[in-house]
């Protein structure tokens, strides 16, 4: 039995040792303004610098941390969520490689559960059992960035001229990838089918920011998920985004209004979290201080 359980840490050490290795390759060229050397499915061609950098910086943090025992399972999942998007993006924008984000969310999956089973399963207990309506408390936070980017759009198309402009822009776009047989030309049915599908994504998002911030009352170190969440959050937001100038008149200046309200989204929804998690700031001194 201690043979066994002797071999199973060794090889998670081992296979741990080598998705930081692969983070590494694939982060420090985004920082520094290169492509990977042959992880080319992570070169994440035609977004901006700066969205670039930040998964960048949080992919060369994420593979040093999963060497630190203490935090190495939150880094584990804080990176496989960041495979979520990154596999839909891979997919989407017709590239080849689809397969390495999915196979790396297998690996750190399985390396988040076995560097440490208790602390795993205490996780999974903290969201069972917590005494705060996650899921409630998702979907309020969601709605709440979902509104402040849709006023941001808002007061853009207004200031421009063009009211509406962008959510008619999105959705028509939107409904072309979904369905790209010709349809009949509905302002009303793109304004919607875009309002709809933005509100579901945010209203995912807020109820993992939820989870996140429910942990982190708890354990100081899953707040180094937040940085990972909300970069996942942009990548995928943003390549979706991007994805769709390609069938929209959007244009390059898209990225800018994308960016700017899920700022704005970002504050708000973490305003209402901070709120409502009273132990999340005495969490935060206690982890920067290393307590």
């Amino acid at each position: 039995m201690d043979t066994a359980r002797t071999t199973n840490g060794v090889l998670i050490w081992v296979v741990s040792a080598v998705l930081a290795c692969v983070f590494l390759v694939a982060g420090i060229p985004k920082i520094t303004g290169g492509d990977p050397l042959w992880l080319q499915a992570a070169a994440m061609r035609g977004f901006p610098a700066w969205i670039r950098t930040v998964v960048g910086v949080v992919e060369v943090v994420g593979a040093v941390a999963l060497l630190i025992p203490g935090v190495a399972i939150y880094a584990a999942l804080g990176l496989a969520f960041l495979m979520v998007p990154a596999a839909i993006t891979q997919q989407m924008s017709g590239e080849p490689g689809v397969l390495i984000p999915l196979f790396l969310l297998v690996l750190l999956l399985l390396v988040a559960w076995r560097r440490d089973p208790s602390a795993t399963r205490g996780l999974y207990r903290s969201i069972a059992d917590a005494p705060h309506p996650l899921l409630r408390e998702g979907i309020i936070a969601g709605v709440i960035g979902a509104t402040c980017v849709a006023v941001w759009f808002f007061f853009v198309d207004l200031l421009g001229a063009r009211p509406l402009f962008t959510p008619t822009t999105l959705g028509r776009a939107l409904i072309t990838f979904v369905h790209p047989a010709p349809m009949p030309e509905s302002p009303v049915l793109y304004v919607a089918s875009y309002t709809l599908f933005h509100y579901i994504a945010f209203a995912c998002v807020g109820t993992v920011a939820a989870a996140t911030a429910a942990w982190a009352s708890e354990e100081p170190a899953i707040l180094l998920g937040f940085v990972m969440l909300f970069a996942a959050f942009e990548v995928g937001f943003y390549g979706f985004v991007a994805l769709l100038q390609h069938v929209s008149p959007l244009g390059a200046l898209a990225w800018y209004q994308v960016m700017t309200g899920n700022i704005i989204a970002t504050i708000a929804m973490g305003a209402y979290l901070w709120r409502i998690h009273p132990r999340l700031h005495d969490q935060f001194v206690h982890a920067l201080d290393g307590g």
